[in-house]
């Protein structure tokens, strides 16, 4: 899967794949409009049990939708009350940042 951004709450976010050495694979997601000048992420990976510690690209695979619902999931525990955001107390969401609209 190649790079890709996704949009949520106006929150962006780059979701790149990468292969670990068993073949499964894992996701990057940077917050790219986040604190610390979008230098913040996290990573999400799925593993099997059943394939005696060696999880299959297959069964690691997950669709674009299922990445969006873990930046989804990620912006709400971040912005909800008593989230991790507030361990960034300078940082202002992005649909706060946006310009007013004006209409003529």
């Amino acid at each position: 899967m190649d790079s890709f951004e996704v949009t949520v709450d106006d929150e962006v976010f780059r979701i790149d794949e990468r292969k670990g050495p068993g073949g499964a694979l894992s996701y990057d997601f940077s917050w790219v409009s986040g604190p610390a000048d979008g230098t913040y992420g996290f990573s999400v990976g799925r593993l099997c049990h059943e394939s005696g510690g060696m999880t299959s690209e297959k069964e690691s695979r997950m669709t674009r939708d299922e990445l969006v619902d873990e930046v989804r999931a990620f912006v709400g525990h971040v912005y909800d009350p008593g989230g991790i955001g507030e361990a960034w107390p300078d940082h202002i969401p992005a649909r706060d940042r946006r310009s007013p609209r004006v209409d003529w």
